[in-house]
């Protein structure tokens, strides 16, 4: 649903490919997590009844600023 509670009736292009790209290995169980500088997508299987893929957003109190060196530094 869209901010306003209105259902969205059309993806973006680029959310297509994201689900393309990750519907398989979701649908094998595992879960994807995709940050975003204000949020994260998680992607996770559905349930009996429930879309194969579904979506949650979950916004963060802040704006991330930081660069993909720094988030990788540790591992």
């Amino acid at each position: 649903m869209s901010k306003g509670g209105e259902r969205m009736t059309s993806i973006s292009k680029e959310l297509e490919r994201i689900l393309e790209d990750y519907a398989p290995i979701v649908k094998e169980g595992h879960q994807v997590l995709i940050g975003l500088l204000d949020g994260t997508i998680q992607l996770e299987k559905g349930q009996e009844g429930e879309a194969p893929v579904q979506i949650r957003v979950s916004p963060l109190d802040e704006r991330l600023e930081i660069t993909v060196d720094t988030l990788f530094q540790g591992m």
